[in-house]
């Protein structure tokens, strides 16, 4: 057989093999194992307010409502949970760590309790396989959009915290699901509307940021639904006469009336007391508890103390620059807290330590959104007749949009660019990444030039992503300080500086 031929047989076969189920199993081991090794390794806390979120789960593990009514002074440090509207998922998740709290240690529990995070992640993936699936995304193009999103390094990074974002994370897709399912036809109508308003709800009390997604979903969703049945308002009546009535139905109610009475206890108890979904924390409890919150602390006292004589980062246009820049190297950033340096009572656990970024992974996803960019030009008319990623697209520059106002407000305020995180964007990446994969997809006609950006994207992307470059780039003081975990990382560091650039 000659060369040609066996390159051509070889392409056929990764072509398939990409859009199998065992492609798929294979994106999923790799997102495992690089959590995994994340969750065994590094050190607690983890950056992402991970000390914050562990404690506001034991303060539920103490109680079994999920109302918290008063906190002592020595809890400061996370802040004010008790008018906090992001609340559900530290409630859900005292009820594993009283479990486990009982019979492990400290650190065994929150090991535990970053592995249920990582089985979330694992949902929301395989949720979100669903949902590409269902806006007619062929299997190979969403088995390789899921790899490129599970291989930018900020997925298994937080994957393996504590935190209320990787829940966040699982609903999304299902909440996307039930949308799409209304924006496709009046099908099981009122099961659909039922489902969105649970989940959707369901997602704003697990994490306050939700909020302005829910609202350009069900925005969006209301025109579609509206404009279907304009000329057939009977249409409402006749879906509703012919819903089952069946414990799916009354299951579905039942929860969406619970989750509603916990929205009002927390957004609408706070809009009546203080004008407000979210209450500052000097609103709630007194200044002295305050300060030892860390961002607290930083915006009304130090950025207040420090505040330069004129904006560092000037007009809209030049704030875009910093604020896309920061977000995008967000994506890659290797970062964890120093316990060896000086530490503050905001800092108990040492400051934030950054490392540089390992080079090529992240100028290849400029390459790849690039080329998506250039694609559009020849595809961009096809993609976007598709209603789904054109909902998922209006849904995500909406979001982004909303995202930049509300960090360039703060930095109106302040002077200072703050919470600038690209965790923030992280449940509707994904979308994303499917409409730069479609596009690319549709705009190259040729089976093996789709093949070769494949094996491009695995060569210089999935390799060295993921947590190679934490594992590249950490210090000793960043692994759980036992001897084994010290000894098999620095032999994977060793290993890692020989094989991957940086």
């Amino acid at each position: 057989m000659s060369i040609k031929k066996s390159l051509s047989a070889l392409s056929d076969f990764v072509y398939r093999f990409v859009g199998s189920d065992k492609f798929f199993y294979l994106v999923i081991a790799f997102l495992i194992i690089n959590s995994a090794w994340l969750i065994f390794s590094a050190v607690y806390p983890m950056p992402f307010d991970e000390f914050a979120h562990v404690g506001a789960i034991q303060i539920y593990s103490e109680q079994f409502s999920p109302v918290v009514t008063e906190q002592s002074i020595n809890t400061g440090i996370i802040g004010d949970i008790t008018r906090n509207p992001s609340f559900l998922y530290y409630w859900l998740m005292s009820f594993p760590f009283r479990a486990v709290d009982s019979f492990l240690s400290f650190n065994q529990a929150v090991m535990f309790i970053r592995l249920l995070n990582l089985a979330m992640v694992v949902g929301g993936v395989y949720i979100f396989r669903k949902l590409l699936l269902e806006w007619k995304l062929s299997s190979r193009v969403v088995n390789v959009v899921l790899l490129a999103f599970i291989a930018t390094p900020i997925v298994p990074f937080l994957s393996a915290h504590v935190n209320y974002d990787n829940f966040m994370f699982l609903l999304t897709p299902v909440v996307l699901l039930y949308a799409s399912r209304l924006i496709a036809s009046n099908k099981n109508l009122i099961l659909n509307l039922l489902a969105l308003y649970f989940f959707g709800l369901t997602a704003t009390i697990a994490k306050q940021t939700f909020l302005p997604i829910l609202l350009l979903i069900v925005g969006y969703v209301s025109v579609v639904v509206i404009a279907r049945n304009w000329k057939q308002w009977s249409a409402y009546r006749y879906q509703w006469q012919k819903t089952s009535k069946n414990f799916i139905f009354y299951l579905l109610l039942t929860a969406s009336l619970v989750v509603s009475v916990l929205a009002v206890e927390r957004y609408g108890r706070n809009f009546v007391d203080y004008g407000t979904y979210r209450p500052g924390c000097q609103e709630v409890q007194s200044v002295e508890f305050c300060e030892q919150f860390g961002p607290w602390y930083r915006n009304k006292v130090f950025n207040v103390e420090n505040r330069p004589d004129q904006p560092p980062y000037g007009n809209p246009i030049s704030y875009s620059q910093y604020w896309a820049t920061r977000m995008a190297r967000g994506y890659f950033a290797i970062f964890h807290h120093n316990p060896s340096e000086v530490v503050s009572e905001r800092e108990p656990y040492g400051p934030i330590q950054t490392k540089p970024l390992l080079p090529i992974p992240i100028n290849i996803a400029v390459m790849f959104m690039l080329a998506g960019v250039l694609a559009c030009v020849v595809a961009g008319r096809r993609v976007w007749q598709n209603r789904y990623l054109r909902f998922g697209l209006i849904i995500t520059v909406g979001y982004i949009i909303i995202l930049w106002f509300f960090n360039y407000s703060s930095y109106l305020r302040l002077w200072k660019a703050e919470a600038i995180q690209a965790r923030y964007t992280l449940p509707l990446l994904i979308l994303l990444f499917a409409f730069i994969g479609q596009t690319l997809n549709l705009a190259i006609s040729s089976k093996g030039k789709k093949v070769a950006l494949v094996v491009i994207l695995i060569a210089f992307y999935v390799y060295g992503g993921g947590s190679a470059g934490w594992l590249l780039r950490a210090e000793d003081g960043w692994y759980w300080q036992t001897q084994i975990n010290r000894t098999v990382n620095d032999r994977v560091r060793t290993f890692l500086s020989r094989a991957v650039v940086h």
